[in-house]
Protein backbone atom coordinates (compact mmCIF):
# COMPACT_ATOMS: atom_id res chain seq x y z
CA UNK A 1 0.00 0.00 0.00
CA UNK A 2 3.21 2.30 0.96
CA UNK A 3 4.41 1.45 -2.30
CA UNK A 4 1.30 2.04 -4.32
CA UNK A 5 0.88 6.06 -2.44
CA UNK A 6 4.50 6.35 -3.56
CA UNK A 7 3.89 5.82 -6.81
CA UNK A 8 0.27 7.65 -7.62
CA UNK A 9 2.12 10.25 -5.85
CA UNK A 10 4.69 10.50 -8.09
CA UNK A 11 2.83 9.85 -11.30
CA UNK A 12 0.23 13.00 -10.22
CA UNK A 13 3.59 15.46 -9.20
CA UNK A 14 5.63 14.46 -12.88
CA UNK A 15 2.27 15.04 -15.06
CA UNK A 16 1.16 18.43 -12.98
CA UNK A 17 4.60 19.77 -14.34
CA UNK A 18 3.23 18.76 -17.60
CA UNK A 19 0.17 20.89 -17.42
CA UNK A 20 -0.16 23.06 -20.64
CA UNK A 21 -0.10 25.97 -18.33
CA UNK A 22 3.35 25.43 -16.46
CA UNK A 23 7.04 25.57 -17.45
CA UNK A 24 8.14 21.77 -17.40
CA UNK A 25 10.96 21.89 -14.51
CA UNK A 26 13.33 18.83 -15.54
CA UNK A 27 15.42 19.26 -12.40
CA UNK A 28 12.22 19.23 -10.08
CA UNK A 29 11.08 15.43 -12.15
CA UNK A 30 14.48 14.07 -11.93
CA UNK A 31 15.08 15.32 -7.98
CA UNK A 32 11.57 12.79 -7.29
CA UNK A 33 13.68 9.78 -9.31
CA UNK A 34 16.95 11.06 -7.86
CA UNK A 35 15.47 10.67 -3.90
CA UNK A 36 13.56 7.23 -4.65
CA UNK A 37 16.54 6.08 -6.36
CA UNK A 38 18.75 6.92 -3.69
CA UNK A 39 16.32 5.02 -1.42
CA UNK A 40 16.91 2.18 -3.22
CA UNK A 41 20.64 1.86 -3.19
CA UNK A 42 20.31 2.45 1.15
CA UNK A 43 18.57 -0.14 1.49
CA UNK A 44 19.88 -2.51 -1.56
CA UNK A 45 23.79 -1.85 -1.88
CA UNK A 46 24.99 1.27 -0.54
CA UNK A 47 26.10 2.42 -3.86
CA UNK A 48 27.75 6.20 -4.83
CA UNK A 49 26.30 6.93 -7.76
CA UNK A 50 28.48 9.66 -8.90
CA UNK A 51 31.81 11.37 -7.28
CA UNK A 52 32.11 15.02 -8.64
CA UNK A 53 35.19 16.70 -8.07
CA UNK A 54 33.71 19.99 -6.12
CA UNK A 55 35.81 22.23 -8.56
CA UNK A 56 34.08 20.94 -11.57
CA UNK A 57 31.70 23.76 -13.69
CA UNK A 58 29.55 23.42 -16.68
CA UNK A 59 29.68 26.08 -19.39
CA UNK A 60 26.53 26.61 -21.35
CA UNK A 61 25.42 28.84 -23.70
CA UNK A 62 21.45 29.53 -24.45
CA UNK A 63 20.50 27.40 -22.03
CA UNK A 64 16.68 26.17 -21.45
CA UNK A 65 16.03 26.66 -17.54
CA UNK A 66 15.68 22.56 -17.98
CA UNK A 67 19.20 22.38 -18.65
CA UNK A 68 20.21 24.33 -15.40
CA UNK A 69 18.00 21.86 -13.36
CA UNK A 70 20.01 19.12 -14.71
CA UNK A 71 22.88 20.56 -13.83
CA UNK A 72 22.09 21.30 -10.38
CA UNK A 73 20.57 18.27 -10.07
CA UNK A 74 23.51 16.18 -10.94
CA UNK A 75 25.78 18.16 -8.37
CA UNK A 76 26.89 21.13 -10.68
CA UNK A 77 26.23 24.54 -8.86
CA UNK A 78 29.13 26.72 -10.80
CA UNK A 79 27.75 27.76 -13.79
CA UNK A 80 29.57 30.07 -16.81
CA UNK A 81 26.38 31.28 -18.97
CA UNK A 82 26.84 32.70 -22.40
CA UNK A 83 29.09 35.77 -22.07
CA UNK A 84 27.26 37.39 -24.77
CA UNK A 85 28.48 40.32 -27.25
CA UNK A 86 27.65 43.67 -25.71
CA UNK A 87 27.12 44.69 -29.61
CA UNK A 88 23.77 41.64 -30.13
CA UNK A 89 20.92 43.35 -27.95
CA UNK A 90 18.78 40.25 -28.54
CA UNK A 91 21.33 37.85 -27.11
CA UNK A 92 22.10 39.61 -24.15
CA UNK A 93 18.65 40.56 -23.62
CA UNK A 94 18.06 37.13 -23.90
CA UNK A 95 20.97 36.09 -21.14
CA UNK A 96 19.79 38.84 -18.90
CA UNK A 97 16.00 37.76 -18.49
CA UNK A 98 16.98 34.16 -17.90
CA UNK A 99 20.14 34.62 -15.20
CA UNK A 100 17.87 36.10 -12.20
CA UNK A 101 15.53 33.14 -12.89
CA UNK A 102 18.70 30.66 -12.83
CA UNK A 103 20.18 32.36 -9.74
CA UNK A 104 17.56 31.91 -7.87
CA UNK A 105 17.78 28.32 -8.25
CA UNK A 106 20.85 28.25 -6.39
CA UNK A 107 23.24 28.32 -9.27
CA UNK A 108 26.70 30.47 -8.97
CA UNK A 109 26.47 31.97 -12.33
CA UNK A 110 30.12 33.55 -13.95
CA UNK A 111 29.09 35.97 -16.44
CA UNK A 112 30.36 39.13 -18.36
CA UNK A 113 30.06 40.70 -22.20
CA UNK A 114 32.71 40.19 -24.87
CA UNK A 115 32.83 42.01 -28.33
CA UNK A 116 33.79 38.78 -30.38
CA UNK A 117 34.72 39.24 -34.14
CA UNK A 118 34.29 35.82 -34.76
CA UNK A 119 30.61 36.30 -34.47
CA UNK A 120 30.61 39.30 -36.82
CA UNK A 121 33.63 41.25 -37.69
CA UNK A 122 31.65 44.43 -36.93
CA UNK A 123 32.61 43.66 -33.40
CA UNK A 124 36.87 43.72 -34.03
CA UNK A 125 37.88 45.97 -31.22
CA UNK A 126 39.51 48.79 -32.24
CA UNK A 127 41.03 51.82 -30.77
CA UNK A 128 38.10 53.73 -32.23
CA UNK A 129 35.29 51.06 -30.54
CA UNK A 130 37.20 50.56 -27.52
CA UNK A 131 35.30 53.09 -25.27
CA UNK A 132 32.14 51.92 -26.27
CA UNK A 133 33.11 48.14 -25.12
CA UNK A 134 34.78 50.19 -22.12
CA UNK A 135 31.31 51.29 -21.43
CA UNK A 136 29.35 48.30 -22.26
CA UNK A 137 31.56 46.46 -19.64
CA UNK A 138 30.97 49.05 -16.82
CA UNK A 139 27.40 49.51 -17.48
CA UNK A 140 26.98 45.25 -17.45
CA UNK A 141 29.18 44.41 -14.31
CA UNK A 142 26.30 47.30 -12.76
CA UNK A 143 23.38 45.12 -13.81
CA UNK A 144 25.49 41.73 -12.61
CA UNK A 145 26.11 43.77 -9.32
CA UNK A 146 22.52 44.30 -9.15
CA UNK A 147 21.20 40.89 -10.19
CA UNK A 148 23.79 38.55 -7.64
CA UNK A 149 25.72 37.51 -10.69
CA UNK A 150 28.59 35.06 -8.79
CA UNK A 151 31.27 36.35 -10.73
CA UNK A 152 31.99 38.95 -13.41
CA UNK A 153 34.02 38.60 -16.48
CA UNK A 154 35.55 41.81 -18.51
CA UNK A 155 35.63 39.83 -21.81
CA UNK A 156 36.46 36.43 -23.37
CA UNK A 157 39.38 35.82 -25.58
CA UNK A 158 39.29 39.40 -26.65
CA UNK A 159 43.14 38.68 -27.76
CA UNK A 160 41.79 36.93 -30.96
CA UNK A 161 39.41 39.64 -31.73
CA UNK A 162 41.19 42.83 -32.00
CA UNK A 163 42.41 44.54 -35.35
CA UNK A 164 46.38 43.87 -34.26
CA UNK A 165 46.82 47.31 -35.78
CA UNK A 166 44.97 50.46 -33.60
CA UNK A 167 44.76 47.94 -31.35
CA UNK A 168 47.63 44.98 -30.16
CA UNK A 169 47.35 42.67 -27.30
CA UNK A 170 49.20 44.23 -25.48
CA UNK A 171 46.91 47.86 -25.48
CA UNK A 172 44.05 45.07 -25.31
CA UNK A 173 45.80 43.52 -21.36
CA UNK A 174 46.56 47.65 -20.72
CA UNK A 175 43.01 48.49 -20.95
CA UNK A 176 41.21 45.30 -19.33
CA UNK A 177 43.19 45.97 -16.48
CA UNK A 178 42.58 49.81 -16.40
CA UNK A 179 38.79 48.93 -16.53
CA UNK A 180 39.02 46.33 -13.70
CA UNK A 181 40.38 48.89 -11.23
CA UNK A 182 36.93 50.59 -12.23
CA UNK A 183 34.90 47.24 -12.27
CA UNK A 184 36.00 46.71 -9.12
CA UNK A 185 34.53 50.08 -7.17
CA UNK A 186 31.06 48.96 -8.79
CA UNK A 187 31.10 44.79 -8.59
CA UNK A 188 31.31 43.60 -5.31
CA UNK A 189 29.26 40.56 -5.32
CA UNK A 190 32.64 38.10 -6.05
CA UNK A 191 35.48 38.26 -8.11
CA UNK A 192 36.25 39.88 -11.65
CA UNK A 193 38.07 38.07 -13.85
CA UNK A 194 38.92 37.49 -17.26
CA UNK A 195 39.74 34.84 -19.37
CA UNK A 196 42.62 34.87 -22.16
CA UNK A 197 43.43 32.76 -24.83
CA UNK A 198 45.23 30.04 -24.87
CA UNK A 199 48.08 31.30 -27.17
CA UNK A 200 47.81 34.79 -25.20
CA UNK A 201 49.26 33.04 -21.72
CA UNK A 202 52.49 34.30 -22.23
CA UNK A 203 51.53 37.78 -22.52
CA UNK A 204 49.83 38.21 -19.47
CA UNK A 205 52.47 36.56 -17.34
CA UNK A 206 54.79 39.03 -19.04
CA UNK A 207 52.18 41.74 -18.09
CA UNK A 208 50.57 40.66 -15.20
CA UNK A 209 47.01 40.87 -14.01
CA UNK A 210 46.76 44.08 -12.23
CA UNK A 211 43.64 44.89 -10.09
CA UNK A 212 42.18 41.59 -11.76
CA UNK A 213 40.99 39.15 -9.31
CA UNK A 214 41.65 35.74 -11.16
CA UNK A 215 43.61 35.60 -14.57
CA UNK A 216 41.32 32.49 -16.57
CA UNK A 217 42.19 31.00 -19.32
CA UNK A 218 40.50 28.46 -21.93
CA UNK A 219 42.71 25.24 -22.32
CA UNK A 220 42.55 22.50 -24.52
CA UNK A 221 44.49 19.79 -26.13
CA UNK A 222 44.35 20.68 -29.58
CA UNK A 223 41.97 20.60 -32.33
CA UNK A 224 41.43 20.46 -36.46
CA UNK A 225 43.47 16.59 -36.10
CA UNK A 226 46.38 18.03 -34.29
CA UNK A 227 47.05 17.71 -30.62
CA UNK A 228 49.76 17.30 -28.20
CA UNK A 229 50.61 17.84 -24.71
CA UNK A 230 51.38 21.90 -24.54
CA UNK A 231 48.07 22.02 -22.59
CA UNK A 232 49.85 20.97 -19.50
CA UNK A 233 52.84 23.24 -20.09
CA UNK A 234 50.22 25.88 -20.19
CA UNK A 235 48.08 24.88 -17.11
CA UNK A 236 51.62 25.05 -15.32
CA UNK A 237 52.07 28.34 -16.20
CA UNK A 238 48.92 29.72 -15.56
CA UNK A 239 49.48 28.40 -11.60
CA UNK A 240 53.38 29.56 -11.79
CA UNK A 241 52.47 33.19 -11.97
CA UNK A 242 49.28 33.53 -10.59
CA UNK A 243 48.92 30.97 -7.88
CA UNK A 244 46.33 28.40 -7.56
CA UNK A 245 43.48 31.29 -5.83
CA UNK A 246 44.82 33.53 -8.81
CA UNK A 247 43.73 31.27 -12.10
CA UNK A 248 41.32 28.71 -13.11
CA UNK A 249 39.89 27.45 -16.00
CA UNK A 250 37.06 28.96 -17.69
CA UNK A 251 36.93 26.53 -20.58
CA UNK A 252 38.70 22.85 -20.93
CA UNK A 253 38.00 20.31 -23.22
CA UNK A 254 39.95 17.34 -25.75
CA UNK A 255 39.12 19.55 -28.76
CA UNK A 256 37.64 23.20 -29.62
CA UNK A 257 37.04 21.72 -32.79
CA UNK A 258 34.55 18.47 -32.24
CA UNK A 259 34.97 15.69 -29.56
CA UNK A 260 34.88 13.44 -32.81
CA UNK A 261 38.18 15.46 -34.46
CA UNK A 262 39.81 13.69 -31.62
CA UNK A 263 38.46 10.54 -32.18
CA UNK A 264 35.06 8.91 -32.82
CA UNK A 265 35.40 6.45 -29.80
CA UNK A 266 33.98 7.99 -26.94
CA UNK A 267 35.79 5.30 -24.54
CA UNK A 268 38.75 7.36 -25.89
CA UNK A 269 37.13 10.48 -25.25
CA UNK A 270 36.50 10.36 -21.96
CA UNK A 271 39.96 8.64 -21.25
CA UNK A 272 41.47 11.58 -22.27
CA UNK A 273 39.01 14.28 -20.81
CA UNK A 274 39.60 12.16 -17.10
CA UNK A 275 43.41 12.67 -17.90
CA UNK A 276 42.72 16.46 -18.54
CA UNK A 277 40.80 16.22 -14.94
CA UNK A 278 42.95 14.73 -12.81
CA UNK A 279 46.10 17.12 -14.30
CA UNK A 280 44.20 20.10 -13.34
CA UNK A 281 43.50 18.71 -10.36
CA UNK A 282 47.12 17.65 -9.44
CA UNK A 283 47.90 21.40 -10.20
CA UNK A 284 46.64 22.72 -7.72
CA UNK A 285 43.90 24.95 -9.70
CA UNK A 286 40.70 24.43 -7.95
CA UNK A 287 37.84 25.27 -10.40
CA UNK A 288 37.61 24.11 -13.67
CA UNK A 289 34.54 24.86 -16.10
CA UNK A 290 33.75 21.72 -18.61
CA UNK A 291 32.79 23.08 -22.23
CA UNK A 292 30.27 22.43 -22.98
CA UNK A 293 26.74 20.99 -22.23
CA UNK A 294 25.64 20.82 -25.43
CA UNK A 295 26.61 19.62 -29.19
CA UNK A 296 29.65 18.78 -31.09
CA UNK A 297 31.97 19.58 -27.71
CA UNK A 298 29.30 19.03 -25.57
CA UNK A 299 27.74 16.00 -23.03
CA UNK A 300 25.01 15.82 -24.98
CA UNK A 301 24.71 15.02 -28.45
CA UNK A 302 22.66 16.69 -31.26
CA UNK A 303 20.34 13.35 -30.97
CA UNK A 304 20.01 13.76 -26.66
CA UNK A 305 21.83 10.79 -25.81
CA UNK A 306 24.85 11.43 -23.40
CA UNK A 307 28.20 11.20 -24.27
CA UNK A 308 30.13 8.62 -22.33
CA UNK A 309 32.52 11.19 -20.63
CA UNK A 310 29.46 12.42 -19.02
CA UNK A 311 29.30 8.97 -16.68
CA UNK A 312 33.06 8.17 -16.78
CA UNK A 313 34.94 11.69 -16.34
CA UNK A 314 32.85 14.38 -15.47
CA UNK A 315 30.11 12.48 -12.98
CA UNK A 316 33.44 10.05 -11.36
CA UNK A 317 35.81 13.41 -11.49
CA UNK A 318 36.70 12.85 -8.03
CA UNK A 319 37.28 8.87 -8.22
CA UNK A 320 40.95 8.03 -7.46
CA UNK A 321 40.44 6.10 -11.33
CA UNK A 322 38.43 6.56 -14.22
CA UNK A 323 35.62 3.61 -13.53
CA UNK A 324 31.85 3.96 -15.65
CA UNK A 325 29.78 5.40 -12.09
CA UNK A 326 27.85 2.41 -10.85
CA UNK A 327 23.81 2.78 -10.59
CA UNK A 328 23.12 -0.80 -9.60
CA UNK A 329 19.68 -1.04 -8.68
CA UNK A 330 18.88 1.64 -11.57
CA UNK A 331 16.59 -0.99 -13.81
CA UNK A 332 14.83 -1.83 -10.79
CA UNK A 333 13.66 1.30 -10.04
CA UNK A 334 12.41 1.98 -13.26
CA UNK A 335 9.72 -1.16 -13.25
CA UNK A 336 8.68 -0.36 -10.03
CA UNK A 337 8.28 3.14 -9.94
CA UNK A 338 6.39 3.41 -13.25
CA UNK A 339 9.02 4.58 -15.49
CA UNK A 340 10.28 3.26 -19.00
CA UNK A 341 12.48 3.63 -21.75
CA UNK A 342 11.63 6.50 -25.36
CA UNK A 343 13.55 5.66 -28.43
CA UNK A 344 16.22 7.59 -27.51
CA UNK A 345 17.27 5.06 -24.35
CA UNK A 346 16.31 7.98 -22.18
CA UNK A 347 14.56 6.98 -19.23
CA UNK A 348 10.62 9.06 -18.82
CA UNK A 349 7.52 8.84 -16.68
CA UNK A 350 5.06 6.49 -18.33
CA UNK A 351 2.43 8.37 -17.45
CA UNK A 352 3.78 11.85 -18.50
CA UNK A 353 6.11 11.44 -21.08
CA UNK A 354 8.98 13.84 -19.37
CA UNK A 355 12.88 13.15 -19.98
CA UNK A 356 13.70 12.20 -15.93
CA UNK A 357 17.68 11.10 -16.16
CA UNK A 358 20.50 9.67 -18.00
CA UNK A 359 19.93 7.43 -21.04
CA UNK A 360 19.55 3.57 -20.23
CA UNK A 361 22.25 2.54 -22.63
CA UNK A 362 25.49 3.66 -20.48
CA UNK A 363 24.29 2.96 -17.29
Amino acid sequence: MIKIRIITLLVLYLSFLLLPCCAVNTGNSETAIENIKSQENTEESGTVLSQIWAGLGMGLFFPWESDVDTMLVNGFNELRIDIPDYQDTVWLTHSKAMLPRIIAKGAKVVWGVSSNSDNNTDYTITAENWPAFRQAILDNAQWAQNNGVYEFQLGNEEEGHIDKTTMTVDQLITNLKSVATEVKTIFTNGNVSYSCRQDSISNWVTAGKGDIDILASNVYIGGNGYYDDDWKTRIDRLVNAFGVDGTYLTEFNVSWTTLDDYSTDEAVQAEALREMIDFIKASGIKRAYYFCWKGELGVIKDDGTYRLLWYQALLNSEAEESTTVPIKNYHNIISRYNCSYNKNNQIVSSASGSVLRQPCNSL
